[in-house]
């Protein structure tokens, strides 16, 4: 099954989730190990459904079943359900962004802003797979020669977003590097593709700055697989990877197959079948 599911860290929120949407979770996830993915579609949507007619349950309640449940449709094949809750979701987050930045507290605009970004770069994320792969924009290769994702046809690519202030991300180098050594010689790109943050539309001097970052961390790391920097969002934005780090995996064909949740072994399986696969 392909996959497009946050991470852990995309529906966590501060605090303890409240203990009645704990058991929900709980209930959902015993059905799952059983095979009865009905139910547990059915656990969710039903608390869904609850928390969208009374606002008392919590803003917090509604995020996390609405990251949760289009996870569950996933697993399930149903794939179109799970877009449509998400459609319905990102309107209603974006919906309450607006309010909320004109009476919030600065926390409350804050919290809001990151349910939005959340719930949309997953819902973008998930129109991706199994459709072509959007090209890439890389002002300056840090190593590697320059290449596109056009000029990559045929061969797989491993597509991942990072940043210089991103401890999960500097955790993914290792993994990057195994899977490089191991697959790199069967037909897979690995390509680490961060942006200017820090000097994001700053002066040529603070972005040479933030690049010698990047080299660093690079060097640092013993990197030796593409890693690129872009000038802005744009290709972030494309994979729904404001969140780092987001990795894709795109097949011979160019075609978007699969965004890593955490699941080692599915995403052995997806890069063996891709690079097994004849373009």
């Amino acid at each position: 099954m392909n996959s497009a599911t946050p991470a852990a860290s995309e529906t966590s929120t501060p605090g303890q989730l409240p203990p009645q949407l704990q058991s929900v979770l709980e209930q959902a996830f015993q059905f799952q190990q059983k095979g009865e993915m009905d139910r547990a579609v059915a656990t969710l949507q039903s608390a869904l459904d609850e928390a969208r007619q009374d606002e008392d349950l919590g803003y917090k309640t509604r995020f996390v079943l609405a990251m949760m449940l289009p996870q569950y449709h996933l697993t399930n094949g149903t794939v179109a359900q799970a877009l449509e809750i998400l459609e319905t979701e990102v309107a209603f987050a974006s919906e309450r962004l607006k309010a909320i930045k004109a009476t919030g507290t600065t926390e409350q605009k804050q919290y809001a802003n990151r349910v939005f970004v959340e719930l949309r770069d997953y819902q973008s994320r998930l129109k991706l797979l199994g459709q072509p792969a959007p090209e890439i924009s890389v002002k300056e290769w840090i190593i590697g020669k320059p290449t596109t994702l056009a000029d990559l046809r045929g061969q797989v690519v491993l597509l991942e977003f990072w940043a210089t202030w991103c401890k999960p991300c500097e955790q993914m180098f290792p993994k990057l590097k195994r899977m490089d050594e191991e697959y790199g010689p069967r037909g897979l790109n690995v390509i680490a593709l961060t942006r200017h943050y820090l000097a994001y539309r700053g002066t040529p001097e603070a972005q040479a700055e933030e690049l010698a970052l990047m080299r660093k961390m690079v060097d640092d790391h013993g990197l030796t697989f593409r890693v690129g920097a872009s000038e802005d969002e744009q290709t972030q934005d494309l994979y729904g990877a404001a969140g780092v780090p987001t990795m894709a995996i795109i097949d011979r064909a160019g075609v978007v197959r699969h965004f890593y949740d955490g699941d080692e072994e599915r995403l052995q399986q997806v890069l063996k079948d891709c690079l097994g696969a004849v373009s």
